[in-house]
C-alpha cells in the first residue's frame, strides 16, 4: 500500500526517526513503534489485510472522525489516517493518507 504524510513531522519521523516536534524528543520508543507502524501499513496490498494484522486494532472511526481510519501504534498511542481509493472501478483503496498521530481518547 502506498502511503503519504500529510504533516512533515510524520515524515521526518519515518525516515529520520527524529523530528523538530517537541512532542516526540522525549519518546523515542513510541518513535520506533510509529516507524514499524508505518511499514505495516506499507506491507499490505488491501485494506482488508489490516483486519488480519490483530495488534493494529483497525477501525473505521465515526462521529467527529467520521471518514478517518484508525490503527494502534501502543496503548496510549493511534495513527489516524484517510483511506484514498481509486476514481476508476473497482475503487480500490491504494493511498493511505496519515494525518497524525494522537492521544488514544483525546
Amino acid at each position: 500500500m502506498e502511503v503519504e504524510f500529510k504533516e512533515t513531522y510524520l515524515l521526518e519521523l519515518y525516515e529520520d526517526g527524529k523530528t523538530k516536534d517537541k512532542r516526540f524528543k522525549s519518546n523515542p520508543q513510541l518513535v520506533l513503534q510509529y516507524i514499524k507502524t508505518v511499514n505495516k501499513l506499507r506491507s499490505v496490498t488491501k485494506i482488508e489485510q489490516l483486519y488480519q494484522i490483530g495488534s493494529l486494532n483497525y477501525e473505521k472511526k465515526i462521529g467527529n472522525l467520521k471518514g478517518k481510519s484508525a490503527v494502534y501504534i501502543n496503548k496510549q498511542y493511534r495513527l489516524i489516517f484517510e483511506e484514498v481509493a481509486e476514481t476508476f472501478p473497482p475503487h480500490e483503496v491504494k493511498i493511505l493518507a496519515i494525518e497524525e498521530i494522537s492521544k488514544h481518547y483525546e
